[in-house]
């Protein structure tokens, strides 16, 4: 989202700050509103029948969420919480109108963001169904380092394997094999992509599909 269009959802938005831990929504609320996050980041994610966590997605400034409340009147499909202090505006359905009706860099921001979430969720099916664990933990970390800009990639091991739907365990074990190749190395609350270009031509090698390539 542009800075010019997050600036117009804050003029429109009801803001609503949350603190570092505090819940945002739970899967089910029924309250219709596309919430904005003008600063900080937000964790998505659900918690299963065991009791179990199960990561979604991180949000930062300048992303969406609760689009389903007010497009096709669902219930939220997932529990959200501020990771860290966290400032957000809230555009309920009225505000949501208005900007549909007035502002074309809406429409086009809605339909790229649900556009863009549609193919990061068909994607992520697909790796599940045909990647080990270390090809799809390398993927991450590629993909990681190319949007950041750095080879540092800030996540814990704890992180990775939500992110990928496996035991710590698993993500161990994968985290070694891509150590014991060269690829990465670790350290404290990091992983670091020891060379980028490397691990791309690592990747292509053994992803099951047409190789990947994410530089524009």
């Amino acid at each position: 989202m542009s800075n010019r269009l997050l600036d117009l959802c804050e003029a429109h938005g009801e803001r609503k700050i949350y603190q570092a831990g505090q819940q945002i929504h739970q899967r089910g609320d029924k309250e219709p509103g596309l919430k904005v996050i003008q600063s900080g980041i937000v964790k998505v994610g659900n918690y299963g029948l065991d009791g179990k966590y199960q990561l979604a997605s991180y949000l930062s400034r300048g992303d969406s969420f609760g689009e389903v409340t007010v497009i096709v009147n669902k219930p939220r499909t997932h529990h959200s919480q501020a990771l860290d202090d966290v400032i957000i505006s809230h555009l309920c359905r009225k505000k949501f109108d208005y900007l549909h009706q007035h502002e074309p860099e809406f429409n086009t921001y809605l339909l790229t963001s649900l556009a863009a979430k549609l193919n990061t969720a068909l994607e992520l099916m697909d790796d599940h169904r045909r990647l080990p664990t270390h090809v799809r933990l390398a993927k991450l970390l590629y993909k990681r380092c190319h949007q950041n800009g750095i080879n540092s990639i800030k996540l814990r091991q704890q992180d990775c394997a939500e992110l990928l739907a496996v035991t710590v365990l698993s993500l161990h074990k994968a985290l070694h094999k891509l150590t014991e190749i060269g690829l990465v190395s670790t350290s404290y609350g990091a992983i670091i992509v020891l060379d980028k270009i490397n691990l791309e031509y690592w990747l292509n090698e053994h992803l099951s599909l047409l190789p990947v390539h994410y530089s524009s």
